[in-house]
């Protein structure tokens, strides 16, 4: 007996592959939610007020002054000591902080010129016997009583010979880029393990950027320095003072007062007969 044929007994090899792509495209669409739904929930991590509380090194000023056929790098920076690294200082554990400089060119034909690019590093230890914080930098160290002084003196570069006359062209304007940061590669081991999940040991700053022209006068002698005021001349040796003289004894109230006219006198009579012409002339007397 012949039976009966059904819809349902007919499958169409085209419905089934609109079912297996249905049934991709719902898998994909979820996974894709999930993704948007994990890359938000990250953006919203690296958003959270906390995480944008990170310490953060700020540079204030920067700015380079030619001195002695050199140029020195004058720049300041303002940041706090996150209480993980302060910990881990009086621990024993010294902090390096680099400052880093770049000087550039740039060039519409080539790729830019990069004369300059050094960096100076800073080490920041604590006695434990002496209780003194040390700032070591080249050949010099300084020693501090607190924590705030050794800082100041290093959020300070003053007189940084960052390159010399022979790296650049005078009359032409360059690109200066400055920065700091904590050097995690200095660290012990650990510290550095630690430093990579911990966001208070990513210490610092953003690139400090301004543009900087070459004097033209490099070549001009130096001005002569001032001549000092030629000091006042010694005062003069005092002289001895003279012996008084005596004073004349005053004259007697008896004496008879000299004549007002001594030209009437009677001396001054007899001398003039004796001498008048006439009586010269005259012959003197025969005696008998």
């Amino acid at each position: 007996m012949v039976s009966t044929l059904r819809l349902s007994d007919f499958h169409v090899p085209g419905d089934r592959a609109h079912t297996v792509a249905g049934a991709w495209c719902s898998d994909t669409a979820g996974w894709l939610r999930r993704a948007c739904a994990a890359l938000a929930l990250m953006l919203a991590c690296l958003l959270w007020p906390g995480a944008a509380a990170a310490q953060v090194i700020e540079a204030t000023e920067a700015r380079i002054e030619y001195q002695d056929n050199g140029f020195e790098l004058t720049a300041s920076f303002d940041f706090d000591l996150p209480p993980a690294l302060e910990d881990a200082l009086n621990k024993g554990i010294s902090l390096y902080f680099t400052v880093e400089f770049q000087l550039t060119r740039p060039r519409w034909y080539w790729f830019d010129e990069k004369p300059v690019n050094t960096s100076r590093t800073i080490r920041l230890s604590y006695q434990p016997l002496t209780r003194q914080y040390r700032v070591s930098t080249g050949g010099l160290q300084l020693p501090f009583a607190r924590l705030k002084s050794a800082l100041q003196f290093i959020q300070r570069v003053h007189g940084w010979r960052v390159f010399d006359r022979g790296a650049v062209k005078p009359g032409e304007s360059y690109h200066a880029e400055v920065r700091m940061k904590l050097d995690l590669s200095q660290l012990p081991k650990p510290f550095q393990i630690n430093a990579v999940n911990t966001r208070e040991w990513n210490l610092a700053s953003d690139w400090r950027r301004f543009t900087y022209t070459v004097p033209t006068d490099l070549n001009a002698p130096p001005a002569p320095p001032t001549p000092a005021p030629a000091p006042p001349p010694p005062p003069a040796p005092a002289l001895p003072a003279s012996p008084a003289m005596p004073a004349s004894p005053p004259v007697p109230a008896s004496a008879p007062a000299a004549s007002a006219d001594t030209r009437t006198g009677p001396f001054v009579q007899a001398v003039s007969a004796a001498l008048s012409p006439s009586a010269l002339v005259q012959p003197a007397p025969v005696q008998p």
